[in-house]
């Protein structure tokens, strides 16, 4: 038997064996055959694997490091040892080596989830979002960043774009119960606030508006009067809705994106020499943004125009 063929058999061998979870076994195995193949990567990967499932995540972390010495420029080595470092609380860490592995393999769906792991536990929740958005991308059968996705926005009670993703992910992922207990979960919330809103859709404290004291005074308005408001007031109303309509696709959609643009961009390097055409496409990212930024404040300027002339009138 070559050596070649003995290595894919201790491999095979191993994973069998994880598949019947022995794990105890796998890792003899494993660290015998280390002993006689040190540079073996795929056994290595698998010391790893056994150690994260056996929830020894000191002894993984090691490992994957030892394994990323081994070879540097596979990705899922980098993704591992991010993984783990996650597990550890060390995000900050983890999102230094995950940018590490998506400098190999910038379409890695793991890499983005785990980053997205590590960005929402250092508050980037923009980034985040845009990171997990970027793994349903590249692997849309995969249930957990659809469920972080979804509970990031319960969480910052956006319960639409949360019932929007959670149900795309139950589509492609059908068998995923922690998908369907979430989906279920968000729904009732919207239910809920559907059911406690007014009639205009602001939420309201029933016992608080019970107590208020409202002074009312009728006002004497012509015919002609009222529906002089009464055009101004859809007018104001047109005027709102056509310069409302675009920011949410445009939030949700190009500020994202740009976003997680410019974190793939940071992640190239610390000098322009290593990552030209990252550090240009980060010129150009900041130059979109600074676009959103005027279209939003020219926006927000011409409603506030028009609701001064509609208060003014009235």
């Amino acid at each position: 038997m070559t050596e070649e063929k003995q290595v894919s058999v201790i491999v095979g061998q191993v994973r069998r064996l994880l598949q019947k979870k022995r794990t105890a076994n796998a890792l003899l195995v494993l660290n015998a055959h280390l002993v006689r193949e040190p540079d073996d990567r795929d056994a290595q990967e698998l010391l790893g694997v056994c150690h994260f499932m056996s929830k020894q995540y000191e002894e993984a972390l090691s490992a994957f490091q030892d394994l990323t010495r081994m070879d540097p420029n596979y990705a899922p080595g980098w993704v591992n040892l991010g993984a783990v470092q996650n597990l550890l609380e060390d995000h900050q860490g983890a999102a230094k080596t995950l940018g590490k592995a998506l400098k190999k393999d910038k379409k890695n769906a793991s890499a983005h989830y785990n980053l997205g792991i590590a960005q929402k536990a250092l508050k980037m929740n923009s980034m985040a979002i845009a990171s997990y958005r970027e793994a349903i991308k590249l692997a849309p059968d995969m249930p957990e960043p659809y469920t972080n996705l979804g509970n990031m926005y319960v969480d910052m009670k956006n319960l639409s774009q949360a019932v929007k993703f959670l149900e795309e992910g139950l589509k492609n992922c059908p068998k995923s119960a922690k998908l369907a207990a979430v989906l279920a979960r968000a729904k009732e919330l919207k239910e809920g606030r559907r059911l406690n809103a007014a009639p205009l859709g602001r939420l309201v404290d029933e016992e608080e508006l019970a107590n208020r004291q409202i002074r009312t005074e009728k006002r004497q308005l012509t015919s002609v009067k009222r529906n002089e408001e009464r055009d101004a007031l859809r007018e104001l109303t047109k005027t709102a809705r056509r310069f409302v309509k675009p920011f949410v696709p445009l939030l949700d959609e190009a500020l994202h994106h740009q976003l997680h643009v410019l974190q793939l961009a940071a992640a190239q390097g610390d000098t322009r020499n290593e990552a030209p055409a990252a550090f240009d496409q980060m010129v150009e990212t900041v130059g979109e943004l600074d676009r959103v930024r005027r279209g939003a404040a020219e926006a927000a300027g011409e409603m506030k125009e028009q609701l001064e002339k509609a208060t003014s009138a009235s």
